[in-house]
């Protein structure tokens, strides 16, 4: 199988595409209190919510989802010297079980506006014009009682586009 950078990107940004429509479904249904992930990756660098969005779009959508996960997918896919379906929502379902468990609750560590107590209003507070997020906890339990399952579905669902679309540019 030959790497291809272009089939990377597509397969990545697709993904995403598909992945951030579940998670915006899920979260309207009521299913996760799971804050945009906008929000979550933009406050990283402001606390300014409406500038954290701006940046979480870019972060979110181009750096991680495109470039960082569509191309570490890929470069999965050709090691395992398979883009099918399957592989896709294996590389997934290791995907979204590694981050619940391990960097879902490392998160207010590394996060500087997030904190480990529990808000009674949801998992996002803005006041003083400024965002602080609650604490996910294990694989983001903590917003909402669906949030871990969608979280590894979520990331199954993340790998079966990936693959399916890379597969096209081999």
């Amino acid at each position: 199988m030959q790497f291809t950078f272009l089939g990377a990107l597509v397969a990545g940004f697709a993904a995403t595409l598909v992945m951030s429509v579940m998670m915006k479904m899920a979260g309207r249904a009521g299913m996760t209190y799971m804050p945009p992930m906008e929000l979550v990756t933009g406050s990283m660098l402001t606390g300014e919510p409406d500038k954290a969005k701006q940046y979480g779009l870019v972060l979110h959508w181009l750096m991680m989802g495109t470039v960082v996960f569509g191309v570490g997918y890929a470069v999965v896919f050709n090691v395992l010297d398979s883009a099918g379906w399957l592989t896709g929502v294996a590389v997934g379902a290791v995907h979204g079980l590694v981050l619940g468990a391990v960097f879902m609750p490392m998160m207010p560590a590394m996060h500087p506006r997030m904190s480990s107590e529990r808000f009674l209003e949801g998992p996002v507070r803005t006041g003083g014009g400024t965002v602080t997020l609650a604490a996910p906890g294990l694989f983001g339990a903590r917003w909402g009682g669906m949030t871990p399952v969608g979280l590894v579905m979520g990331h199954v669902v993340y790998g079966l586009v990936a693959a399916l679309v890379y597969q096209r540019f081999l």
